[in-house]
């Protein structure tokens, strides 16, 4: 088999989205690799271009655009993958994607683990902070976080594991208390703000947002 590296290049001149490939980028797995060693280059990049974007769902047109073959070829290359358990198919859209939890990149590559947590963390903060309910429960995981911090420091500088602190120890156990009691505060006033906001629209009428004409 060819060594599927050598795609690269013309594969991204199909790309409808720039991605930029780098030697730390994921390569697909030797076992995959040694499973499947004589199905041809159009194979491969698919398989490399869904383990490297294992984040990302292609629809089949999507695929079949980027490698600039039919449909048919690309439903044969992927119908083969999928019955290995190598993508997972989301039938109500039609999608593939890398199959994560048999074959997870994070597990194996260098820098993957670290990008594709903070990637995952950035798009369930984007999601969460579109509304006041969830922006408070963000917030309020982060008074949690801050003070499970500052409740080690005070540990550490009570127990003399680190070098004294420049304060009383107390004013660290008296922050991080603060940060968890308004922690608390802020996020219950996630299930609150959802309330109020289910009976402001309730109460208020259809369309009075709207641009009148």
């Amino acid at each position: 088999m060819n060594d599927p590296l050598h795609i690269r290049e013309p594969l991204a001149q199909h790309f409808s989205l720039v991605v930029v490939y780098s030697e730390s980028m994921p390569k697909v797995p030797d076992d995959f690799c040694d499973e499947f060693d004589a199905k041809g280059e159009t194979f491969f990049e698919i398989a490399e271009v869904l383990y490297t974007n294992h984040n990302r769902q292609y629809t089949q047109d999507e695929l079949a655009e980027m490698m600039g073959r039919s449909n048919k070829t690309i439903s044969k290359h992927t119908g083969e993958m999928v019955t290995k358990e190598w993508l997972n198919r989301n039938d109500g859209q039609t999608t593939y994607a890398w199959n994560t939890a048999a074959h997870d990149p994070a597990a194996t590559e260098n820098i993957t683990a670290a990008r594709s947590f903070y990637s995952d963390l950035w798009t369930l903060l984007k999601e969460h902070t579109d509304t006041a309910p969830g922006t408070f429960a963000v917030l309020g995981s982060v008074l949690f976080i801050t003070a499970i911090v500052i409740f080690a420091f005070f540990i550490g500088f009570s127990l003399s594991i680190t070098q004294q602190s420049a304060v009383p120890t107390v004013f660290y156990l008296a922050v991080a208390a603060g940060s968890f009691i308004t922690g608390i505060i802020v996020t219950l006033l996630s299930p609150f703000q959802a309330i109020v906001n289910r009976l402001l629209w309730s109460w208020l009428p259809d369309g009075v947002f709207q641009n009148k004409k």
